[in-house]
């Protein structure tokens, strides 16, 4: 049996997911815990030790952010299964950086929960069967060693020390991005490159931002750079004989004489990854050549899209459908793919920021994330839910000062002639957008905009000597026979009649 703790603040999405699991066929699984935030959580899983947490990320007290980085801080090693939504996107973002082994979309099906947790035994078990306490150690140790050059090839701040920069000094270094779904093949190439790496040094680095990548750094003195090239030409070569039936792909970098510059060589390698196309299975590339990729779409056709969007959010979902239908996998590559969401992207987050609205960098690992798809439902997924949130989040701003603003308009044009269209082209919205406002406030366009009228013009009839042919002009009315039949209707007296009676009353 695999034990399992679950974490959400809702005790019926508990209940039930506890329902769902133990109705899988010959269920090995057995629920150990219930808590409803991370801080009680993260006790559960301190006193219990299960084999596998499912955990909600937005949560009172501590969140699923918290829960997750304080669990890796404890050294806790449990496959997490995080439950999530549209709306929780950042929160998306911040499990994928915690290397979560999986996303349960609400609502789930039992199917879905039963597939992450196939993969969560699969993860147990190849944890299972890493060799020995002492391969365990070294590897840790080597792992805290290499701090300092993946603060280095991640571009983060740091100072390296004057002995650990002197290890590099006078030497030529070659680094290889390994992007491989397998977890254990970190591991693996520590032992190749222990057993291949012949009289060029080498470490094996972690990416602590993308869960499937991971770095190989070779060097070796100046005078040795062909030797270098050949060794990682080797060392590539039999990492992928390892996992010949899984997706891997090696991108060897151009050759560097100098430490500080692993940064550029990793952003070089990234960048490499877009000459592949979608679903590729094993690949080598060789990274510091120049290419160029194409837009799918023209921008003006994307501004359209965008507008479309900008103005109805009842658009976004067929524009995005539309979006990524036309994205030929077979013809366009990864660059391409990703220049095109990038510009769309782009727009979005220039929107966000005016309208003062929180926006994300998702584009940020776009390289790493979509290079094993075999089709764009992923990309689609996470890329139009960003979309969707940022255009729902400033609708949701702009609604509650809609009305005022619609209504300002049609107090000051009433006399001119007036449509929803109108209105909507005025203030940069859909005519649909400006009736279900209206609609929302007990309010039909036409009748709204007749009072207005009726108001100026029993206005003008009390207290001006203008004729009812000059006030029906006045008050938007070209016609002065329809005026007299509108005001006789609304106000049950001609506007003769409506003018005699408050003069007499004066």
């Amino acid at each position: 049996m695999y034990s399992y703790i679950i974490i959400d603040d809702e005790a019926i999405i508990r209940k039930g997911l506890i329902k769902k699991i133990s109705d899988i066929e010959n269920s090995p699984y057995l629920c150990v815990g219930e808590a409803e935030n991370g801080l009680a959580g993260l006790e559960l899983v301190r006193e219990n030790n299960p084999d596998i947490v499912i955990t909600d990320m937005k949560m009172n007290k501590m969140d699923g952010v918290q829960f997750l980085e304080t669990l890796r801080k404890d050294g806790m090693r449990q496959p997490v299964i995080v439950l999530s939504s549209f709306k929780d996107f950042k929160y998306m973002h911040k499990a994928i950086e915690s290397q979560v082994i999986g996303y349960v979309l609400k609502p789930f099906s039992s199917e879905e929960i039963a597939r992450q947790l196939e993969k969560a035994v699969r993860e147990i078990e190849r944890h299972s069967k890493i060799a020995t306490t002492e391969a365990k150690m070294r590897l840790l140790e080597m792992e805290d060693n290499n701090r300092a050059l993946q603060e280095l090839i991640l571009g983060d701040s740091y100072e390296m020390s004057a002995k650990e920069a002197g290890r590099f000094e006078q030497t030529c270094l070659c680094l290889i991005s390994v992007i491989c779904r397998s977890e254990d093949a970190y591991k693996i190439s520590y032992s190749i490159c222990q057993e291949d790496a012949g009289s060029v040094k080498w470490s094996v680095i972690k990416n602590s931002s993308a869960k499937y990548q991971y770095f190989i750094l070779l060097y070796t003195g100046t005078e040795w750079e062909n030797y270098l090239k050949w060794k990682a030409e080797q060392i590539t070569k039999e990492l992928l004989m390892q996992y010949e039936d899984e997706n891997i792909i090696c991108v060897i970098s151009r050759t560097a004489e100098d430490i500080f510059k692993l940064n550029m060589l990793r952003k070089e390698n990234d960048r490499a990854l877009r000459e592949i196309y979608a679903g590729e299975t094993q690949q080598v590339l060789y990274s510091g050549k120049e290419s160029k990729h194409n837009f799918i779409y023209s921008h003006e056709c994307m501004d359209e899209w965008f507008n479309r969007m900008r103005y109805d959010t009842g658009e976004i979902v067929p524009v995005m459908n539309r979006f990524f239908e036309n994205m030929d996998i077979s013809q366009y590559t990864l660059g391409d793919i990703r220049k095109t969401c990038e510009y769309m992207v782009r727009k979005v987050n220039d929107y966000a920021e005016m309208k003062n609205i929180e926006k994300d960098d998702i584009m940020k690992y776009f390289d790493t994330r979509y290079v094993f798809e075999k089709d764009l439902s992923r990309m689609r997924r996470e890329i139009s839910g960003y979309i969707t949130l940022i255009f729902q989040s400033v609708a949701e701003e702009q609604e509650q000062d809609l009305f005022e603003v619609i209504d300002s308009y049609i107090q000051k044009n009433y006399n001119q002639k007036i449509t929803l269209s109108t209105i909507a082209m005025n203030i940069y919205v859909t005519p649909s957008v400006c009736r279900n406002i209206l609609k929302e406030n007990g309010i039909s366009f036409n009748d709204y905009l007749t009072k207005i009228r009726m108001d100026h013009a029993k206005r003008l009839l009390s207290d001006s000597m203008l004729s009812i042919e000059m006030i029906s002009g006045e008050v938007g009315y070209a016609n002065p026979k329809y005026f007299f039949k509108v005001f006789k209707k609304i106000m049950g007296e001609t506007p003769q009649e409506y003018r005699k009676k408050r003069r007499e009353g004066k």
